[in-house]
């Protein structure tokens, strides 16, 4: 019998031995693995087989990786353990263990949930196509490749109702936004910025390098989640997020030269003396006496012939600036704790000499996973700006544009003799000194500086109680610094009214916000066909602002403002102070929003939010403001696969809401006084010369919210998988109870506030967007977008049908100074005043009279008491229209002679990259508006400055003329006059004497097309290949040129017809809109910048 026993140990023992040479083997074998090893491949899309370029490879649970360059390719050390994570937007990512493998190739797949944009909403974000409201977005990426000093420069022309104007071409200029023509009259129409889901004051707050995307919310639908913030539209800008992976250091930059695109044709130095020269003989002995002490006698003037003079504008923006701007971002961390930070450093030199504006920014996120489903992030923003220079437009403090086009060439007489010492007295002496300022002088003695400093600290914690529930709490505290800093030079008229010393001004302000937000929201589904969306949420604001300024005179002229500034003790009088603390902002809000989705095919969004505000009085206190939208995906539809193959996306969407204003001032509902600024208070029966406070407006306990209704139908649409895609919208909104000022009868008051008007905006809206070529080597898109809008004044006051509101660019000169109408029925906007006809010719009259020195005109001919001065109405005098056929032209004849609002703006852009370069063109227009170039009526006066340069048009060639320059003397035969002016050659203009001593009339000749075409900008980059870029240690490497203003095709004889000068009352620059006077104009510049990541 065997013993099998026996035989089975035997057998047993090799095998145990082999089977423990193999563990051992295994065990060594591990170990090499285990060792760090060299892994590379190629990441291709696994249906178009072509590389990825930018994705992400990283070892999973630590910082080590890298980034494919532009073949797909990737190389980085790692564990041969390791499990490498492969990321890319737009594609599913995925996780692969090593196993020890050395060379690994991987394809990604699209996910078409990643893959369809993810657009912010308010307190929270969806996809796309899952939208139901009026959303324009930009993506970060559109934006990278344009270098810009702003954010709003850069939406400039790229959203489809979205207009965005620059009030002018100083380096700290605020654009203009308006969103589908703004829902107030008198109010703030501006929208309300959101960075980071907190508030803003404005866009400038934040970097253009620090944007992800931008979101502009423009139905009731999407903006009826903020309430009353939310009438003017939301602009949502997102930041860029903190992201796991390697650590990647980019630095953009670049430098940046600029110039004055065009100047205005002047007179020159001999037709500028000839033109005062007849100016002076029409005036009379005296004032041609003063003339020759000037500029010399008639037969001496042909001197001037062979002066080149001046050209101010030279002087004032004639050089070449240079700007410059910095950006480095850090980004990093693992899966636990990401972090991003940037820092920005932006020079803009602004083209008028000494005026620069200077910003840096820092911008620090950090997320942070505190467990599974608990996570925190925080964010600090920093904003630090400067400006120096007192800029140009409007305002009486400042050295303006027109100074440049006004100031004479030459000096006189002064241009040939030299003024010995102890020629002149002290005060002859300062006043030549004074005549003799150049512009850019004269800009220094108006020295200007401001400080703006804002600090940010905002923080969220998101807690996912169980799967689809998620608490938040945000949290935010902002605090902001102003100063503004005047100083005004001993030859400045300010400083006359002083004692011909220096003064300052100097004024502070504090600005603070405090911010609580709580949401609620959970997401589920039912049978996977039905899903819900339910989010509730609760926000506290509160805002605290103070000011304070200081007056303080007698300053030695050795002494520079930096020094004053630093000890206004220096002189000779006592600083005056002035102090206000504002009164608190609060806001308390509860809101709501249920979006319910059927197999994404039917959506629906109902949101609601009510608001408490501080602004009203407590009866008024609540407003509440619903809105709904609704959405059907119609090529889902079982009646559309037909389409399937050319029509990828067709999506209706209609929606109805309410939002409010409350973007007023906090204390409109209560008695204001004014403190006088002048001693006009006394005791008894004698004026004793105190300062005291009178009533300013009357308060009114009424007031409530001001309400815009919004109703907005819109078409989505995609072609050929979106090769072709767009959107079409319509929207017809309404706002009602807007607070009007108005004049009332009540003993020691003029004016109070009322919920008294209302107003429309419809419009349509195209956006198409076109990936025309999409090939791995090249690849060509385009994208076009155009807003119709048309607004109307509904209703003002009871039994008012029209207001009346002045530019006041002229200040009291001007005789029409209520140059603006708001009427009933009508746009905001409208220009008003008299219908320029040509001038009086020698047909007009019947003679001139000797004895009078005036002009008889024939019966029928209306003539005019308006216009003032010595000459009276002449041949060459400049007609108005006698609209009443009263015979004569006065204050009744005027009309509306412009219209400020465009029919529609919009812009088009094209894209294109081929082997490493890049290039892309953005075009932005408008089209239908009209302009009140008061340029133009300014210096086109001969008596609204004296010794006053005019416009080229205005020479003897172009312009009516009296002087027979054979013989300097002045022709009064209108025989005579008409050959000299209406023979063959037709003089095309009026004289320029036809306006009296400090008399401006606004009339239609001035009034232009601001239609405009404007090549934005155009850039050029090129990309390095990796092989010569990583010699430089770097992952991508690209240099760029970028021209920006390049041309502008336009009708517009101005500098620029983008133009809104803010000129007198910043209050009411809303409700005169389109003057252009004494603008900064803007610039044509050269960009030259790098874009290096490492």
């Amino acid at each position: 019998m065997t013993n099998f026993s026996k035989v089975k140990q035997k057998q047993l023992c090799p095998i145990c031995f082999r089977i423990g040479v193999l563990v051992l083997l295994f065990c060594s074998t591990s170990s090499v693995f285990a060792q760090d090893i060299t892994v590379s491949g190629k990441v291709i899309d696994v249906q178009t087989k072509e590389s990825i370029p930018g994705t992400n490879v990283f070892v999973k649970g630590t910082t080590i990786g890298t980034i494919t360059n532009i073949d797909g390719a990737y190389k980085l050390e790692a564990s041969s353990e390791a499990i490498l994570v492969f990321s890319f937007i737009g594609y599913e990512s995925q996780e692969i263990p090593l196993k020890g493998k050395r060379i690994l190739n991987v394809s990604l797949e699209v996910d078409s949930e990643q893959l369809d944009e993810v657009v912010a909403i308010g307190y929270g974000t969806v996809k796309k196509r899952d939208l139901t409201g009026a959303v324009s977005s930009v993506q970060g990426k559109a934006l990278a490749n344009i270098p810009v000093s702003s954010v709003a420069q850069a939406l400039t022309g790229r959203l489809a109702g979205v207009q965005i104007t620059t009030a002018d071409g100083s380096p700290d200029a605020e654009m203009i936004i308006r969103v589908r023509g703004g829902g107030s009259v008198t109010g703030d129409n501006s929208p309300l910025y959101i960075v980071d889901g907190f508030p803003v004051s404005s866009m400038s707050d934040v970097s253009s390098n620090d944007i992800e995307t931008i979101d502009v919310l423009k139905d009731a639908s999407s903006t009826a989640i903020y309430g009353s913030q939310g009438a003017n539209g939301v602009v949502i800008i997102t930041t860029k997020s903190a992201k796991a992976g390697k650590t990647q250091v980019s630095y953009n930059g670049f430098f940046q030269t600029k110039k004055l695109r065009n100047r205005l044709d002047v007179l020159d130095p001999h037709e500028y003396v000839m033109r005062n020269y007849e100016l002076a003989a029409l005036g009379g002995e005296d004032d041609l006496k003063n003339f020759e002490n000037k500029f010399g006698v008639f037969d001496d003037l042909d001197l001037y012939k062979f002066q080149k003079g001046t050209n101010w504008q030279d002087d004032m923006f004639g050089a070449d600036v240079l700007s410059q701007q910095h950006n480095i971002s850090i980004t990093g961390g693992n899966e636990k704790t990401k972090f991003s930070l940037s820092t920005s450093y932006n020079h803009d030199g602004g083209l008028m000499k000494d005026n620069d504006y200077t910003r840096y920014y820092l911008n620090l996120k950090v997320n942070h996973k505190l467990a599974d489903n608990l996570k925190f992030n925080a964010n600090v923003r920093v904003s630090d700006g400067r400006t120096n220079g007192s800029g140009t437009s409007g305002g009486s403090y400042k050295v303006r544009t027109s100074d440049a086009v006004t100031k004479g060439p030459v000096n006189g007489l002064q241009e040939f003799i030299q003024i010995n010492p102890g020629t002149l007295t002290d005060d002859e002496y300062a006043e030549w000194i004074k005549s003799n300022l150049t512009l850019s002088e004269r800009a220094a003695q108006y020295w200007k500086r401001k400080y703006n400093k804002k600090y940010s600290f905002t923080g969220a914690l998101t807690w996912e109680i169980i799967k689809g529930l998620t608490y938040r709490l945000d949290g935010g505290y902002t605090i902001g610094f102003k100063e503004t800093q005047n100083y005004w030079g001993q030859y400045t008229s300010n400083a006359s009214y002083v004692g011909g010393k220096p003064l300052v001004d100097w004024t502070k302000s504090t600005a603070k916000n405090y911010r609580e937000v709580q949401t609620l929201a959970y997401n589920f589904n039912i049978n996977t066909l039905h899903n819900f969306n339910i989010m509730l949420g609760q926000e506290l604001v509160s805002g605290q602002g103070d000011e304070s300024n200081i007056y303080a005179t007698g300053y030695s002229t050795d002494l520079t403002p930096d020094k004053i500034f630093a000890n206004l003790g220096l002189g000779e009088g006592i600083p005056k102070v002035a102090s206000a603390v504002y009164d608190n902002d609060n806001l308390e809000s509860f809101f709501g929003r249920i979006g319910y989705n059927y197999n994404e095919k039917y959506l629906l969004t109902v949101t609601a939010r009510a608001d408490g505000s501080s602004k009203f009085p407590s009866k008024n206190h609540w407003g509440i403001f619903p809105a709904a939208a609704f959405a059907w995906r119609i090529t889902q539809e079982p009646f559309m696969e037909s389409t399937e193959n050319w029509l990828s996306n067709l999506k209706l969407r209609v929606s109805y809401g309410e939002v409010g204003n409350n973007r007023i001032k906090s204390t409109m509902y209560k008695q204001n006084y004014s403190i006088q600024d002048s001693k006009a208070y006394g005791i008894g029966d004698k004026f004793s010369g105190y300062y005291g406070a009178k009533n300013k407006q009357l308060a009114n306990p009424n007031l409530k919210w001001e309400t815009t209704v919004t109703r907005n139908i819109g078409l989505d649409f995609g072609f050929f998988n979106e090769k072709l895609s767009g959107t079409l919208e319509a929207y017809n909104n309404s706002s009602k109870d807007l607070l009007i000022e108005r004049s009332i009868v009540a003993p020691g008051y003029e004016t109070t506030v009322e919920n008294v008007g209302a107003i429309s905006n419809k419009g349509i809206e195209l956006s198409l967007n076109a990936t025309i070529i999409n090939k791995k080597d090249f690849t060509l898109s385009t994208n076009f977008n155009i807003g119709f809008n048309k607004s109307n004044v509904d209703k003002l006051a009871d039994g008012i049908s029209e207001q009346v509101y002045s530019s006041g660019w002229a200040g009291t000169d001007n005789k029409g100074n209520d140059d603006y109408r708001v009427r009933v029925g009508e746009p905001v906007g409208l220009i008003y005043g008299w219908v320029t006809d040509g001038y009086y010719t020698t047909d007009d009259f019947v003679s001139y009279d000797e004895s009078s020195e005036q002009y008889v005109l024939k019966d029928g001919v209306a003539g005019t008491g308006l216009l003032g001065g010595v000459i009276g109405v002449r041949p060459g005098t400049i007609k108005l229209k006698d609209l009443d056929n009263s015979g004569t032209v006065d204050r009744e004849d005027r009309k509306v002679i412009g219209n400020t609002n465009p029919d529609f703006t919009g812009g088009f852009s094209m894209n294109a990259m081929y082997h490493g370069f890049d290039a892309s063109v953005m075009f932005s227009f408008v089209y239908g508006n009209d302009i009140y170039n008061a340029n133009k009526i300014a210096s086109t006066q001969k008596y609204r400055t004296n010794d006053a340069n005019l416009l080229a048009i205005m020479d003897a060639e172009n312009s009516y003329s009296y002087l027979n320059r054979e013989t300097g003397e002045v022709v009064t035969d209108l025989q005579t006059l008409k050959t000299m002016n209406e023979g063959n050659n037709k003089k095309e203009l009026w004289s320029p004497y036809s306006f009296g001593n400090a008399v401006v009339l606004p009339h239609s000749w001035a009034v232009e097309d601001g239609s405009f075409l404007r090549l934005q900008n155009i850039t050029l980059g090129y990309t390095l290949p990796e092989a010569i870029s990583q010699r430089v240690s770097c992952s991508r490497f690209r240099v760029y040129c970028t021209v920006n203003n390049l041309w502008t095709w336009t009708n517009y004889t101005g500098y620029d017809p983008e133009v809104s000068s803010p000129v007198r009352s910043s209050s009411t620059s809303g409700l005169t809109p389109g003057v252009d006077y004494s603008s900064y104009p803007k610039s044509l510049s050269w960009t030259f910048g790098v874009n290096v990541t490492f």
